[in-house]
C-alpha cells in the first residue's frame, strides 16, 4: 500500500472510484485545497448534481482541505497526506475528509476584521450535519452531510436543508420562513 500511496502523492493526487463514490490522496501542499475544489466538482458533475448543491460541496470542501493544509503541525507533515472521500447515495452527499493531525476542528467566532478562522463556523452554517472522529492509525477525520436539493426544491421526506434553515428569519419574536423554503 505504500507503494501506490507514494505513487499517487508524486502524481500530485490521485483516486480510486466506485459507483457514486470517489476517494482522492494529496499532499499537505498550499495546491492541495485547489484540486480538492476541482476534483469534487468534477465527480459531482459527472453523477449529475445540480451546480447549486456543487457549488457547496466545494466551498465546504474548500474549508476543510484548507484546514487540514494549514493546521497540521510540522512534526506529523513528513509523508503524510490528506485523504477525500466523496460519496452520493439516496440523495445524500458525504464527504470525509482525514489528515494527520489529531488536534479537533472548532467553531471559531471570528471578528469582522479577522482573515481567518471561518473554515468550520462556514461549514456548521452550510452542511446538513457534520462532526469528526478520530482518523484510522491517529488523526483525524472531519465528515459532512449534505442533503441534495437539485433546482432549490427540497428532498420529499427529509427535513429543511441548512439553506432552508439558514433562511428563517425572526421578525416579531415570530420565526418567519422564506417562502422559497417552504417548497416541497
Amino acid at each position: 500500500m505504500d507503494g501506490l500511496k507514494s505513487t499517487l502523492l508524486r502524481r500530485g493526487g490521485g483516486t480510486r472510484a466506485g459507483r457514486g463514490a470517489r476517494t482522492y490522496v494529496w499532499r499537505l501542499e498550499d495546491r492541495t485545497p485547489g484540486a480538492a475544489r476541482r476534483a469534487v466538482r468534477d465527480a459531482l458533475d459527472g453523477w449529475g448534481v445540480a451546480a447549486d448543491d456543487a457549488e457547496t460541496a466545494e466551498l465546504l470542501m474548500s474549508e476543510v482541505v484548507t484546514n487540514a493544509v494549514r493546521h497540521v503541525r510540522d512534526e506529523l507533515r513528513a509523508g503524510e497526506a490528506v485523504k477525500v472521500r466523496v460519496r452520493v447515495m439516496d440523495g445524500l452527499l458525504r464527504v470525509d475528509v482525514t489528515d494527520p493531525e489529531p488536534g479537533l476542528p472548532r467553531v471559531v467566532a471570528a471578528s469582522d476584521t479577522d482573515e481567518g478562522h471561518r473554515g468550520m463556523a462556514i461549514v456548521a452554517a452550510s452542511a446538513d450535519r457534520w462532526g469528526w472522529h478520530p482518523g484510522p492509525g491517529g488523526g483525524k477525520t472531519v465528515w459532512w452531510v449534505q442533503v441534495l436539493e437539485g433546482r432549490g426544491s427540497a428532498v420529499p421526506g427529509r427535513t429543511p436543508s441548512a439553506a432552508a434553515r439558514n433562511e428563517q428569519r425572526v421578525a416579531g419574536g415570530k420565526t418567519q420562513r422564506n417562502a422559497s423554503s417552504e417548497q416541497g
